[in-house]
């Protein structure tokens, strides 16, 4: 069996489906009544019967398989009032309807879909896709943040089973994977590197996010390209009905965004922006601590346009682009170094959207993601290393669904995709390394929601790839179960192969990630894959309390690391190592989502360990990673203590990641010469066994309060957040001095209490 076959398979199966369909459809567009932005995953219920629906990333829903007659539907979808309509249906309706959801005040821990006790039915159309959580914009703005800066990932992080590497990581570690095993998507465009300031922040302005979907395990087919998890990340929309925007100014950034209808009302915009101004703050500090600081800034914008064409048809245009760039002067006075360093990512994405027929969605759009890195380190006026890391990603994509049978929802898409790769590193005279390459990358899946009566849904699907690097066909099954207990109860269980393709080669645990290397598959590599099995049981005691608890084990097959001892002038996979992993644990969680006091409690048990055979990484034995940190606890929680006043918490318990522990040291000496010559007074450190101590257990108190109010007749908030409220510094490295006699110990720790404030005005 190869691609043709399963493309022939794909276009043989829909026309089937087609034949299949309802007689009277009842489909449509769920949306913001007050700005006409779609809204993906609201719920359509028809009252009395198991029949719904939920819509999908353009808000778009069909209920078919239905007989005349007068129904009820009662639309639902999380932060706004849940809405009943009366519709008959007589005869096909040809137009898809337009479904307005009226916002209601939503506080930090609505992050279900039931928002309204009488929505009881919404239980019997539950996927059942595992390990899902989604977040909208509202709960960016209710957990305390680093800085009052409002940033996604961090948010991620207080979620059982997402960890990070440490307290200046915004980097996603999700159930043992790393960072690169998480496909990450805006506006179904990939991004490769979202950090800014070396992690501390995410590239995601959480003005211009919509909604977030984080996927922990168990995804399903039609993700693919990545061995872990999933986050998707929708941009508004913009508002279709009028113009308004927002500027917000803080200690060390300010921010900006503005929305509207397009002239003549056929779409909207949406735009914003951030840049940080920390020079001045610099500058203070390099005076009056008479010591080398950075010259620091980043930016990014994000923007998007939605043209109707039609009743049927939008066309999207949407791009983001940001940078970080630093200038670093050190040394002694007669010897001084400037290293100037930046990186960053720009995307852009063309994507039309359109109503085929009464039954059938479809979905094409075109992408660019670009993510470079650059490096230069110059000794009085000569260069010492200059370095280029970029990755290109041409994309094409297509989705067709369809949704017209009463039990089943079939969808299937291609994507196509060109990897550019280009890195270099050479000083003034002498090039060590410079590779330039490109591969492509194709694959094709195909998935089904199938309703086995009232208890019971599938949903299966298979992925398969051809990757030209190699000549490399792999084939990728998936299969999620959903079993409904009760009306309130349900156990689900997903499992899978998860291919990834593209591989971060690390460069180490420092300051310096941000340029990692991300390096495609090639003829002399196979893909990294893995294997997930996830089980899951969920319960609702009370309309707004729910209860989560999973169980997952994941097999990882082809990991990749950086071999330091090989030398970088080697060619393609030389410099890698090639081992294999294992995650498993446990996760629960208990959420509150509404009232006065809304939040979470979370707690993950959780193991991951690493091996690279047949190498000298940790002489071929398995190892903790960083990451690994056996128990994880967090409790959030809001209180809008009254119309004007939020106050949020966050606080966190985890075990202490581990490092390498010194076991020796040993002198080296050369007869005649000097031992300074050789390493500090010609001592070396033995390094012990891979991660072999751990740091103490960490915990951290975060707190905010937002005071809102009018200013000039306009809505303002105020808001002070303090980081690590009882300033318990934890650990991030231990280095070892070796200049002293005997070697002294030095512990590097992270950030004290950081108060800061910010002040937001919407017009």
């Amino acid at each position: 069996m190869n691609l043709k076959l399963i493309t022939l398979l794909c276009l043989a199966w829909l026309p089937a489906a087609v034949q299949a369909q309802a007689t009277y459809p009842i489909r449509g567009f769920v949306v913001d009544s007050t700005s006409a932005e779609p809204l993906p995953g609201a719920n359509v219920v028809l009252s009395g019967t198991d029949r719904g629906a939920s819509t999908n990333l353009d808000g778009y829903f069909v209920i078919g398989g239905l007989e005349p007659g007068d129904y009820t539907l009662q639309i639902s979808y999380l932060g706004y009032r849940t809405r009943t309509v009366h519709l008959p249906v007589r005869t096909e309706i040809m137009e898809p309807l337009h479904l307005g959801l009226i916002p209601q005040s939503m506080e930090l821990g609505e992050l279900v879909v039931t928002t309204e006790a009488e929505d009881e039915e919404q239980e019997t159309r539950e996927s059942p896709r595992v390990s899902t959580v989604p977040l909208t914009s509202q709960a960016f703005r209710a957990l305390p943040s680093l800085g009052a800066e409002m940033d996604v990932l961090r948010i991620l992080q207080t979620l059982p089973g997402v960890k990070s590497s440490s307290d200046l990581s915004s980097a996603l570690y999700v159930r043992g994977g790393s960072p690169d095993q998480t496909l990450i998507l805006m506006d179904h465009n990939v991004v490769y590197n979202p950090n800014h300031l070396f992690g501390l922040f995410s590239t995601f302005n959480a003005d211009a996010v919509k909604r977030t979907e984080l996927i922990k395990g168990g995804f399903p087919a039609q993700y693919g390209g990545r061995s872990g998890s999933v986050l998707e990340v929708i941009t508004n929309e913009g508002n279709r009905k009028e113009t308004e925007g927002m500027v917000s100014v803080g200690l060390i950034s300010a921010r900006g965004a503005l929305e509207g209808p397009l002239p003549g009302r056929r779409g909207s915009y949406a735009v914003s922006g951030r840049r940080t101004y920390m020079e001045p703050i610099l500058d203070f500090l390099r005076e009056s601590l008479d010591t080398d600081l950075p010259d620091y800034y980043f930016y990014d914008a994000n923007g998007k346009i939605n043209f109707d064409l039609s009743p049927r048809t939008t066309l999207t245009l949407a791009g983001y682009l940001g940078r970080d760039d630093m200038d670093f002067e050190f040394g002694a006075e007669d010897d001084r170094w400037k290293a100037l360093l930046s990186w960053g990512n720009r995307t852009f994405t063309a994507r039309l959207r359109q109503v085929l027929s009464r039954d059938l969605y479809f979905s094409a759009g075109a992408a660019v993601s670009e993510y470079q890195s650059k490096w230069t380190f110059d000794d009085e006026g000569v260069i010492v290393d200059d370095g280029l890391d970029r990755l290109t990603d041409y994309s094409v994509k297509s989705d067709l669904e369809y949704l017209g049978h009463p039990r089943h929802r079939l969808q299937t898409g291609l994507w196509i995709s060109r990897y550019d790769f280009r890195f270099r590193e050479r000083n003034e005279s002498l090039t060590w390394v410079d590779i330039d390459t490109f591969t492509y990358n194709y694959s094709l899946y195909l998935q089904d929601v199938w309703k086995l009566g009232a208890l019971w849904e599938i949903q299966p699907g298979l992925r398969g790839y051809y990757h030209q690097a190699g000549d490399q066909v792999r084939f990728d099954p998936r299969l999620s179960i959903l079993y409904r207990l009760d009306v309130d109860k349900r156990i689900k269980l997903a499992g899978g192969r998860y291919t990834q393709w593209i591989n971060v080669l690390a460069m180490g645990e420092s300051l310096t990630s941000n340029f990692d290397l991300w390096i495609p598959v090639d003829q002399s590599m196979k893909p990294p894959y893995s294997d997930q099995a996830v089980l899951g049981f969920e319960w609702d005691p009370r309309p707004d309390l729910q209860a989560t608890f999973e169980t997952y084990y994941t097999d990882m097959n082809g990991v990749v690391a950086f071999d330091p001892l090989v030398d970088s002038g080697t060619q393609a996979a030389d410099p890698f190592v090639f081992g294999d992993g294992y995650a498993y644990g446990a996760e629960w969680m208990l959420r509150k989502t509404a009232g006065p006091i809304s939040g979470w409690l979370g707690y993950s048990l959780s193991w991951t360990r690493r091996r690279y055979p047949e190498t000298l990484y940790n002489e071929g034995n398995w190892f903790y990673p960083k990451w690994d940190r056996r128990h994880d606890f967090i409790a959030v929680a809001n209180y809008a203590a009254s119309r004007n006043w939020d106050l949020s918490a966050t606080w966190r318990y985890n075990t202490g990641q581990g490092y390498t522990q010194a076991v020796g040291v040993y002198t080296l000496e050369f007869p005649g010469l000097d031992p300074g010559m050789w390493n500090d007074q010609g001592r070396y450190v033995v390094p012990g066994t891979t991660n072999n101590y751990r740091f103490p257990a960490d915990h951290r108190l975060d707190l905010s309060a937002t005071y809102k109010h009018q200013l000039f007749g306009l809505p303002a908030q105020f808001v002070l957040s303090i980081y690590n409220v009882y300033s318990r510094r934890s650990f991030w490295q231990r280095t070892f001095d070796t200049t002293e006699n005997p070697v002294k110990v030095e512990d590097v720790k992270l950030l004290p209490i950081l108060p800061l404030v910010s002040y937001e005005v919407r017009f």
